[in-house]
């Protein structure tokens, strides 16, 4: 019976966890041992050099003070003196404690020894002036003579040592070494064989995943697998039928929703308007107050099931379009035109940046205007009072000379708050909220800027947002120009003034913007 992806994958990780495991513990022992050596060096040996040197120092210090003395019977050089004894007593005292071998204690009280003498010589050549200078300098010599020696036999520890720790080194990168190259070819091996067993068949899950997620929900897998992988299949063909049955159940909800929604709440928004225009007869203010709240819910609640049925369709993929040669300028300044009352009330600047003359586009002006609506309406939502809101129109050129591939790119910005940059990516999702946009009069129904993206796509369009929390965002989009003739007809199509999507070149340089001027 042949092991199943799980046990399989058990048995490799566990060969493979030993084997590294194995170069890990040995690595980490010779490393361990490198370490104490050169702790060893460095602590040890390092440190009774530099003491023994600066013993050395001292003595020498001490001699010329005992000489200078001896000439000059100046106080102050025999107190250096006195002090350098004592510096050169605690010398001797810390290099004891470093001392590792009985050749080295022997040397050390030699040198205390011989110390001793000198430092007692000094009164008693005061008496015997000739005498007990050659003596203290036999001792001087001698002294020197031991303290050079210390050094060498210390220094040759250190090399012996040193010569240790790179041997052993060498010896652990060459197992480390072959030990790594062999793991390496048998995790390759291990990774091939564990690998071949289940890679074909997830590849084929993963093309069928991908077609599901294009909206081909009529999918089903039957693959000779191990039993994983055939559970997984399983659970594929079970997803798929359900998708298949929720979008069809999705299309029912849709047209029902259509027919028992919006055909009354048509009515209500009728009857509402006929009463605000008191057709049946005169209101009080206070029925005139009710009407109006019932008129501008019914209104909010007409757009909202609207939208939700609009981008439905949009998804679907069966949303109609009737493109027509347009002013894409002429477009957004109804637009303009529409939030204009809007800025007023909160001070706000609505400027306008226009390059001349634009060429026209094919679009559908009724959705294209939606398009620009749901921009400028986020502008004006998210722009605190006195702010600004510019908006901006230019032709830009393609990389090298391409007829046909130039793009009009309208910029809209605002001073408001600004989207988080990891949240630039997302906004353009269905019913996405900003965490960020967390007052209540800042929340929408987060279908605006969904519906947009489809709108500007459907038109061979581009659109992308650039935002700094606290500075503000724009919102920019890229159309192609598409080449028309006078009569509508578009090169290579059988109806005059509509056409397929046609795509264009991405963000280029700006040729220049027009006149600016202010609404």
């Amino acid at each position: 019976m042949p092991l199943t992806i799980f046990w399989r994958s058990i048995l490799a990780q566990i060969a493979l966890i030993t084997l590294i495991g194995g170069v890990n513990f040995y690595a980490l022992a010779q490393f361990n041992r490198l370490t104490q050596l050169s702790a060893e060096i460095v602590a040890r040996d390092g440190a009774f050099i530099d003491e023994a040197k600066r013993l050395m120092r001292v003595f020498l210090t001490q001699m010329r003070n005992a000489e200078k003395y001896v000439l000059l019977q100046d106080q102050s050089f025999y107190r250096q003196f006195i002090e350098a004894d004592a510096s050169f007593e605690r010398g001797v005292a810390a290099m004891a404690k470093l001392i590792d071998s009985r050749q080295q204690q022997d040397l050390l009280a030699e040198i205390r020894e011989l110390h001793a003498r000198y430092s007692n010589s000094l009164t008693s050549g005061l008496l015997r002036k000739e005498l007990t200078q050659m003596e203290r300098s036999d001792v001087a010599r001698d002294l020197t003579t031991r303290v050079d020696d210390l050094i060498r036999i210390r220094e040759e520890v250190v090399a012996r040592k040193t010569a240790s720790a790179r041997d052993r080194a060498e010896r652990a990168a060459s197992v480390v070494t072959w030990m790594t190259f062999g793991g390496l070819g048998l995790a390759v091996i291990l990774a091939y064989f564990h690998a071949r067993g289940v890679s074909r068949p997830l590849k084929r899950l993963a093309e069928e995943l991908r077609l599901v997620g294009e909206g081909e929900f009529q999918r089903s897998l039957d693959l000779r697998t191990p039993k994983e992988v055939g559970e997984l299949c399983y659970s594929f063909n079970w997803m798929a039928a359900r998708l298949a049955k929720l979008d069809e159940m999705k299309a029912d909800f849709i047209a029902h929703v259509s027919h028992e929604l919006r055909t009354p709440l048509t009515a209500v928004r009728e009857g509402t308007t006929l009463l605000w225009e008191e057709i049946p007869g005169p209101l009080t203010s206070s029925q005139r107050e009710i009407v109006n709240v019932l008129r501008n819910h019914s209104d909010r609640l007409f757009r909202f099931l609207s939208s939700v049925l609009d981008l439905s369709k949009m998804e679907a993929g069966m949303m109609e379009y009737l493109q027509v040669p347009s002013d894409l300028a002429a477009l957004l300044d109804r637009s303009l035109q529409s939030v204009q009352l809007t800025a007023q009330r909160k001070g706000i600047r609505l400027e306008v940046v226009s390059a001349t003359p634009l060429p026209p586009l094919l679009l559908d002006e009724g959705r294209m205007q939606q398009a620009f609506d749901n921009l400028l309406d986020n502008a004006m939502k998210f722009t605190a009072e006195g702010g600004m809101v510019r908006v901006a129109m230019a032709l830009t050129a393609p990389e090298g000379p391409r007829s046909g591939s130039s793009c009009i790119e309208v910029r809209i910005s605002d001073t408001g708050t600004g989207i988080p940059a990891e949240e630039c990516e997302h906004i353009f999702h269905r019913f996405y909220q900003s965490s960020y946009h967390q007052l209540q009069h800042s929340r929408g129904t987060g279908l605006g800027l969904a519906i947009t993206r489809h709108i500007v796509e459907a038109h061979g369009g581009r659109i992308w947002v650039e935002s700094q929390v606290g500075q503000g965002s724009t919102f920019c989009i890229l159309f192609p120009v598409q080449a028309y003739n006078a009569a509508g007809f578009i090169p290579g199509s059988m109806m005059p003034g509509s056409a397929g999507v046609v795509s264009g070149t991405p963000a280029l340089p700006v040729d220049a913007w027009g006149d600016r001027h202010a609404l």
